[in-house]
């Protein structure tokens, strides 16, 4: 995994403290295959502009929530401090071991962990809210994610996709709606190292018969 680093992360009334790979250049020297690619070493805006969101306006109370490619944590931290049972999932063993350590060094360890591939998806659960934090940026696995929302969302359950902008999101969000999905959209803003990302919250749910 290489050396970590603790980094907080502001919300109003409340510091998340969250662990990032240092040396992220070191893990790409380990890349074989695309999927060794250490997307989860990073803390991206999508899941800042997510975590946020959730912090300032929802409270699960007791919901069951599953959240694809887990990365560093914070997005299910977030849901599991504000009352939902979280199942974190990610395709990189190393993602899952830093998660449960962010999500123990902030007081939550009631998270449980799954190491999934979305290709041959490994639960049978339904969950109440499916969670993504910038997960779109791969054409190739979209029907995947498809076949993960009919297959885990509860019926009037809510998936939530966070993404910057993307073109591959966008088109994936079309295609949904062209399949019986009704998208709400909220954006927010992310400072990150001086700039300002604009993050697109989609709420999607199946309104199809």
């Amino acid at each position: 995994m290489g050396y970590t680093s603790e980094v907080p992360v502001m919300f109003p009334g409340k510091t998340f403290k969250i662990n990032v790979v240092e040396d992220v250049d070191y893990l790409l020297d380990l890349v074989e295959t695309d999927d060794d690619v250490p997307f989860w070493a990073v803390l991206w805006p999508a899941a800042l502009g997510m975590a946020e969101y959730f912090w300032e306006n929802t409270a699960f109370d007791g919901k069951r929530i599953l959240e694809l490619g887990a990365g560093l944590g914070l997005v299910g931290i977030v849901a599991a401090a504000k009352g939902a049972e979280v199942v974190q999932t990610d395709f990189i063993p190393e993602a899952l071991r830093l998660a449960e350590r962010n999500a123990g060094i902030n007081g939550i360890n009631k998270i449980r962990y799954v190491l999934a591939d979305w290709r041959k998806f490994p639960l049978d659960e339904r969950f109440d809210l499916i969670l993504g934090s910038d997960i779109l940026y791969e054409p190739t696995l979209h029907p995947f994610l498809r076949d993960i929302f009919q297959n885990n969302l509860k019926p009037g359950g809510t998936v939530v996709l966070a993404d910057p902008g993307r073109d591959d999101a966008k088109s994936f969000i079309s295609n949904l709606q062209n399949k019986g999905y009704h998208i709400d959209t909220v954006t927010k803003e992310v400072f990150e190292t001086g700039r300002r990302i604009c993050v697109s919250i989609y709420f999607i749910k199946y309104s199809g018969g």
